[in-house]
């Protein structure tokens, strides 16, 4: 009898479906949600964006109508396997105040977990 792989997520993730607007310095580029955390995302977009690659992350998360800024750091960077010209980017959150992490911590815990 095999025992469940161990969660190795340091914090819970919501499934996620909404835009997101992430700029690197004067560019911007359009984002699309797939999960979402109090201490990361992972999304698609258009744009290949290295590792390590330092972004702003723009978000309203749905029924709010503030809007959040968050800075973070890309831990990977793929080629979308079900979107062609598509790439799948993960980002850690390095800069987040906490009335947005408090947002979001609210938003994942009445989610669908990722």
């Amino acid at each position: 009898m095999s025992t469940p792989a161990r969660e190795r997520r340091r914090a819970p993730r919501a499934i996620a479906d909404f835009p997101i607007q992430l700029t690197q310095g004067p560019e911007g580029a359009e984002g699309r949600l797939k999960d979402l955390s109090a201490i990361g995302l992972s999304c698609t977009t258009g744009a290949d964006v290295p590792e390590f690659t330092k972004l702003g992350i723009d978000l309203q998360l749905p029924g709010q109508s503030r809007r959040h800024s968050i800075q973070g750091a890309v831990v990977r960077s793929e080629a979308s396997r079900t979107e062609k010209g598509k790439f799948e980017i993960a980002i850690y959150f390095t800069e987040i105040e906490a009335a947005t992490k408090l947002a979001i911590g609210e938003y994942v815990s009445g989610g669908e977990p990722a």
